[in-house]
């Protein structure tokens, strides 16, 4: 019994010794597009699921995780291309700005601004000046009822 203990805590011990402690960017999907190499620090992709629906608008679902212990903030961007590759001009296609809360989740889910869409693009990103100021528009504040 001592014998299956220890052997059963040295497997244990191993496993543990190779996990790899710096999460790594899931980059398998050629729509994911990481426009900063800081992203790899901290947030990691889980799952990519995209589906042509029955009335030919596309939607997509992106997971990823916040590996860090920190509240930590991405921007991201969903680009929507047509069958000649052109990218769907939509009022919708905004960047936006998302926190994250250290070790846990964020789910980006879009639906395609027309019936037209063929794939997409996703691209991720730090914020910058330019993202503070957006953020400060009065527009954005009246909306929220600021």
């Amino acid at each position: 019994m001592r014998k299956i203990f220890y052997f059963l805590a040295f497997t244990a011990l191993l496993f543990t010794g190779c996990a790899d402690k710096h999460p790594q960017i899931n980059t398998s999907s050629p729509n994911i597009i990481f426009e900063d190499n800081s992203l790899g620090k901290w947030f990691v992709l889980q799952n990519v699921v995209s589906l042509k629906r029955s009335d030919n608008f596309m939607e997509i679902e992106i997971t990823g995780k916040n590996h860090s212990s920190s509240k930590q903030v991405l921007t991201y961007i969903v680009d929507w291309y047509d069958q000649n590759g052109f990218i769907i001009k939509s009022i919708l296609t905004k960047r936006k700005i998302a926190s994250i809360e250290g070790g846990k989740s964020i789910i980006v889910h879009a639906v395609s601004p027309s019936a037209n869409t063929q794939s997409y693009k996703i691209r991720f990103g730090v914020p910058s000046e330019d993202d503070e100021l957006r953020d400060q528009n009065v527009n954005l504040k009246e909306y929220r009822g600021e």
